[in-house]
């Protein structure tokens, strides 16, 4: 009974947040509801829902968050956004940059924190050279994602692999594998996007770029937060180094945390940073993380999972192919993070180890590309509506999404599925 409870439950979130306009209820706020249902339903414990939440992962984005926090207050996100947007000398070009630009910035600020900071970027690039904003919104969109597989911090479900796993130097094994077809598929993703909003580029201005803009408001905030991001991201290479010499093993929550602690220690502007973090998105994963326990301890999930082939890590051909099978279908309703969160224990416990890093290569990049489907199937893409709409901008629909995402997402797993079976 509980399982039929929790999908109810679970569909009813997912009304909600397809009707958040009509509703006017706040993504976050829809999957709170849906973790306190989840909790009164008794479906899962206070207890449990408590356990549940990834905690490696909230101190992770809160210190990442903290560090975008500062670069934005300081400038350096916008003077780097608009110096670069600035070399655009015709309206593909400036698609390009965008795309290829804010995808690769993706790769080691996570998708979350470019979503967030790539709005207001969106706002005014589309207002000065005159094209819609769900035209860059989407290319934003798509961007983040495609961009976010390269490296295990560039998103959550990536971050999620790398610490429960099992694998060895993931940081190596994500740019090993995952590097060059994440670089052919932004190229990839722009093509298309660059044929479908053919009409709307047409319309693009360049003269209307006003660079006076792009100036650093504050030179010793940048200063800190440049020194903390580089550091924070050297610290990240140096625990590959450490733990492959068998000297230490660091986690990368607790790397994320120590930049942010050092940034707030040694900048005067600490509160004005920490109020600039978007605790909604913390508030939303962590209602997410119950709201999917709850779901799989319920027996949903594991009933939906016995109608897909199960992977077997003896066969790499098969197993990747029912891996991106399922990241693609259940990753739409689960969202690409509760769904690594889970299947993450199918494959553990069908004789998956960290000695199959292909395998997790593929659960990487089929459950990161799945989030180009429909915005359902990312955070990044809630948060880029979430924000966007706060501002008064008009966002993309579900549909138009999806119209040109089933494109992007085939062309990107392909790329993806064939490069690491190749590898």
């Amino acid at each position: 009974m509980n399982e039929y409870i929790s999908l109810a439950i679970f569909i009813f979130v997912y009304i909600l947040i397809v009707g958040r306009i009509k509703f006017r209820i706040p993504i976050w706020a829809s999957m709170l509801i849906g973790a306190a249902l989840m909790i009164g339903f008794q479906i899962i414990s206070p207890a449990s829902a408590f356990k549940s939440v990834q905690i490696d992962v909230i101190m992770f984005l809160f210190g990442m968050f903290s560090i975008v926090s500062a670069l934005d207050k300081a400038g350096v996100l916008r003077y780097i956004a608009i110096k670069m947007l600035s070399r655009a000398k015709t309206p593909d070009r400036i698609l390009l940059i965008f795309v290829v630009g804010i995808g690769s910035l993706s790769a080691f600020l996570v998708n979350d924190t470019i979503a967030l900071m790539g709005v207001p970027l969106v706002a005014y690039v589309s207002k000065h050279i005159g094209v819609r904003p769900a035209v860059f919104l989407i290319a934003l969109a798509f961007s983040i994602t495609v961009g976010s597989a390269m490296t295990p911090i560039g998103n959550p479900q990536n971050l999620l692999i790398a610490l429960q796993s099992g694998i060895d130097l993931p940081f190596t094994n994500f740019i090993k594998f995952l590097a060059v077809p994440t670089i052919i598929n932004l190229f990839l993703t722009y093509y298309i996007l660059k044929i479908y909003f053919k009409k709307d580029m047409a319309q693009v201005n360049l003269q209307n770029i006003a660079l006076e803009n792009a100036v650093i408001v504050n030179k010793n905030l940048a200063k800190i937060s440049i020194g903390v991001l580089i550091a924070t991201i050297a610290g990240f290479f140096i625990s590959e180094v450490l733990k492959f010499l068998k000297i230490a093993d660091l986690n990368l929550s607790l790397i994320a945390l120590s930049g942010a602690a050092v940034l707030y220690v040694l900048s005067r502007d600490r509160k004005e940073i920490i109020q600039n973090v978007d605790y909604s998105v913390l508030v939303f994963f962590a209602a997410m993380f119950i709201v999917t326990a709850a779901v799989w301890s319920s027996g949903a999930i594991p009933m939906l999972i016995k109608t897909i082939p199960v992977p077997t890590p003896d066969n790499p051909l098969q197993s990747n192919a029912i891996i991106s099978i399922a990241s693609i279908s259940l990753g739409q309703v689960l969202s690409n993070v509760p769904f690594v969160s889970l299947y993450h224990y199918v494959m553990i416990q069908n004789g998956f180890t960290g000695d199959n890093v292909s395998s997790w290569m593929m659960l990487a990049a089929a459950s990161t590309v799945a989030g180009n489907l429909t915005i359902l199937a990312a955070a990044s893409n809630i948060i880029i509506i979430q924000a966007s709409e706060s501002r008064g901008i008009k966002a993309f629909t579900f549909f138009e999404f999806f119209k040109i995402g089933a494109l992007v997402t085939v062309v990107n797993l392909l790329v993806y599925y064939l490069f690491i079976l190749l590898i």
